[in-house]
């Protein structure tokens, strides 16, 4: 008895990723005795991101300042992991870890590999993803078509951790990024190519928000997630300008309108102090920030709806913006707490120097109590030189490599697929 694959038919039908093949048996005389049928379904293995809070392995930085190294270096190591410099040649005074690569996995039965996602916005750290990282087990992927704009940067590329949505499970969570809004004739987006290869990945089924009202536009200068002992397993933070106001007005009412924000600190060259008081005057300020919750408000809306979370799910950080000057977007106020980042229970937030009572900024007291009831430590730390005065905070300067997720890729049903 002999055996004949047609591979023929195999061949012609392989152009996509849907294959078929036959087999037959025949009998020495030519005889067919049995014959097989098949269909394959074939794939690249789906390039993943990984989640916030999953525990860290190595967090990498590219900054001069020494006090800011060491302190990181400590929050660092607490949470089990290495930090990682690197080096001059290859960041070419480019600070923004975090909008150069985002560093995920791929795999396929037996194999595992961490991939390097390159942004196109090749600054100074363009090197970086090929030159450091690429290897015979470090994969790498890049995607560039056109000019890129800031929000082609990877601060502008999240993940939430596992959710269910209206009974859909997302095992490996779903990408996020921003944009303008849906409805928008014109404004900034993520270019088309970088857009369809977050689709194409299927397992983690993006969703767009609004950041095109930022003058750097990305969606960590509002959002992040922190691992929470609930149900759900995480807790989204927001930037909230109305929270912020609550807290500068109790302060107003108990005696506390001449404490000072941003004391000693300058900013543009001139001194960055003002007091509570003189915060809470400032009609435009405030018009300003109205405006901006409603935007982070609009997101709210969109995220809840998109990963099924209920208000409990999400904490309101105070934050404060205002206008850019020749852009009209805008910037943050003093440092965004919530742009931290997240080493398991370990969070490095920039230090906001807010109002203090008694010698506690109460921007730092409230954020601990909201974030320590969920079993957090808060480590609050100076980036005023290294990265707030240039647009960006700790999140946008570091960037974690975290264990994979434990499901396997081939084994989850992706949402909106369907059986063959």
């Amino acid at each position: 008895m002999r055996s004949l694959l047609n591979l023929s038919r195999l061949l012609m039908r392989c152009g996509s990723t849907r294959c078929a093949g036959s087999a037959s048996a025949t009998s020495e005389s030519g005889t067919l005795i049995q014959s097989y049928h098949d269909v394959l379904i074939v794939g690249q293995a789906a390039q993943i991101s990984i989640r916030p809070i999953a525990p860290s392995e190595a967090t990498s930085v590219q900054v001069d300042n020494a006090r800011f190294i060491r302190y990181l270096k400590a929050i660092v190591e607490q949470a089990g992991a290495e930090l990682v410099e690197v080096p001059p040649h290859l960041n070419r005074d480019d600070r923004w870890m975090q909008d150069e690569i985002e560093i995920g996995y791929s795999q396929a039965p037996g194999i595992e590999i961490p991939v390097v996602f390159d942004s196109p916005r090749n600054r100074g750290l363009a090197p970086l993803g090929e030159e450091w990282l690429l290897g015979p087990d470090f994969g790498y992927v890049t995607r560039s078509k056109g000019e890129p704009n800031s929000l082609d940067s990877f601060g502008n590329l999240e993940v939430s951790p596992p959710v269910t949505v209206d009974g859909v499970y997302y095992p490996f969570g779903r990408t996020i990024f921003g944009g303008a809004r849906p409805t928008a004739a014109a404004g900034r987006r993520v270019m088309s190519v970088v857009r369809e290869l977050l689709y194409a990945q299927k397992v983690q089924p993006p969703i767009e928000i609004y950041s095109d009202w930022l003058f750097v536009g990305h969606i960590d200068e509002f959002m992040t997630f922190v691992p929470s002992p609930t149900p759900k397993g995480f807790k989204l933070l927001l930037a909230s300008p109305e929270q912020c106001y609550c807290l500068l007005k109790e302060l107003e009412e108990v005696g506390r309108g001449d404490a000072i924000l941003m004391k000693g600190k300058k900013l543009y060259g001139k001194p960055a102090e003002v007091t509570v008081s003189q915060l809470l005057k400032n009609k435009t300020l405030a018009g300003h920030n109205y405006r901006y919750q409603e935007y982070i408000d609009w997101n709210r809306a969109v995220l809840k709806k998109e990963l099924g979370l209920d208000e409990e799910d999400i904490i309101h950080l105070p934050a404060l913006f205002r206008p850019k000057t020749y852009s009209g977007r805008a910037e943050t106020y003093f440092p965004n707490m919530v742009n931290m980042i997240v080493l398991e229970k370990h969070l490095g937030i920039p230090k906001p120097y807010g109002p203090k009572v008694e010698g506690h900024c109460q921007f730092e007291a409230y954020t601990e109590r909201v974030l320590g009831q969920l079993g957090l430590t808060c480590h609050f730390i100076d980036d005023w030189e290294p990265y707030f005065r240039e647009f960006g905070d700790i999140h946008c300067g570091t960037n974690t490599r975290r264990q994979p997720f434990a499901d396997k890729w081939w084994e989850i049903k992706p949402p909106q697929s369907f059986d063959i």
